[in-house]
């Protein structure tokens, strides 16, 4: 990780770039090359059960089958990130996100319109500019009929990933973990092995359900305190199953979190869950539970939604489309709906030197 850090802006600047252009550092590529084809083949190379197992947890946030190019990817950005930054959580929860986002539109002359739902385009017919943060399946539905049956056809066969089903815990202690240094993290993969791993998240991508899929636990209160309030203190968790999948996600989400933190159900003041297949109700992005907005597969991580130089820019005169669906992909980033705008800009407004985002001092 140590030369990855050294060049993580370069690291960062290409691996979220729009992917259709030269990266400012070329040493970014060439450190990262040879590590995605290590970390993403089966010869990992490691001394020691526990790096391999490390790494492969952080590759799962892939989402599919283990391991891959894709994967081997995303276990390097992150991986490097987490020896270099680290992996930050929003003090106050990720709402402060959205509300820093809302506020700075607002003062820049923008208007948010909330339960109002668009479900055609004609709707905002006569807009010099639309900007989609929509799968491609909910583009084909806004579109109705008036896509290009070449276009329209090539996003009906834009594939999807497993589902993640999600669990929501208030608890009354902070997880008590056998190994008493897993509490000093925020963020926790539970999945045991590398070769587990493996084997879970490939049978998952298969649609294949297991008893015992990976889980991602976060327990945000580790690193922001003001998160337990009168000794109570969220924690979720989600597990990587079969798109679609109905199975109550708690009794599996549970027993992995007790298999490493003996007790823990005694914790619980409350708890929901939500199935894979009811997080596409929740947010239609999440086609079949699938939270990264397609399968990432080398082809579709490179060539989101479909091959096209411009990935953003529709067949439709002003309509872009800037989701997850489009490069680079899913994360908490913003950077999809960055370069989507920069696309518009350029096309519809004939800007092409992209504003200062700074704050004004």
């Amino acid at each position: 990780m140590e030369p990855l850090a050294a060049h993580s802006t370069g690291v960062v600047d290409l691996m979220l770039s729009g992917q259709r252009s030269l990266p400012a550092d070329l040493a970014a590529p060439a450190l990262l090359a040879p590590r995605v084809l290590r970390h993403g083949g089966p010869f990992h190379g490691f001394a020691t059960e526990e790096a391999a197992a490390l790494l492969t947890g952080v590759a799962a946030h892939a989402v599919g089958r283990l391991p891959s190019l894709a994967s081997g990817a995303t276990a390097l950005l992150l991986g490097h990130l987490a020896h270099s930054t680290g992996w930050p959580l929003p003090r106050g929860g990720s709402g402060v996100v959205a509300r820093a986002l809302a506020d700075d539109l607002e003062a820049h002359g923008g208007r948010i319109h909330t339960a109002a739902p668009v479900t055609d385009l004609r709707e905002v017919r006569g807009t010099r500019a639309v900007l989609l943060d929509v799968a491609p399946k909910g583009f084909l539905s806004l579109a109705r009929e008036g896509l290009p049956p070449r276009y329209a056809k090539a996003l009906a066969r834009f594939r999807y990933g497993p589902g993640a089903a999600k669990a929501d815990f208030l608890v009354s202690a902070p997880v008590p973990w056998r190994d008493p240094g897993v509490g000093r993290a925020g963020t926790v993969h539970l999945g045991g092995t590398r070769a587990t791993m493996l084997r879970q998240e490939t049978l998952a991508a298969r649609g294949v359900p297991t008893a015992e899929p990976f889980v991602m636990l976060v327990d945000p209160a580790v690193t922001d305190p003001s998160r337990e309030v009168r000794g109570r203190r969220p924690v979720w968790a989600y597990a990587h199953v079969p798109n679609g999948d109905t199975r109550d996600p708690l009794p599996m989400i549970r027993a992995a979190i007790e298999r490493h933190a003996p007790g823990f159900t005694d914790t619980i003041l409350a708890e929901r869950a939500v199935t894979a297949a009811d997080l596409e109700t929740y947010n239609p992005n999440y086609v079949g539970g699938d939270i990264l907005a397609g399968a990432m597969t080398l082809t579709q991580s490179l060539l989101r939604p479909v091959p096209r130089f411009d990935p953003y820019r529709t067949p439709l005169p002003g309509v872009y489309l800037c989701s997850a669906s489009t490069p680079p992909g899913p994360g908490v980033h913003g950077m999809s709906g960055y370069w989507a705008a920069r696309s518009a800009l350029r096309h519809e407004f004939g800007i092409r030197t992209a504003p200062a985002l700074t704050p004004a001092s």
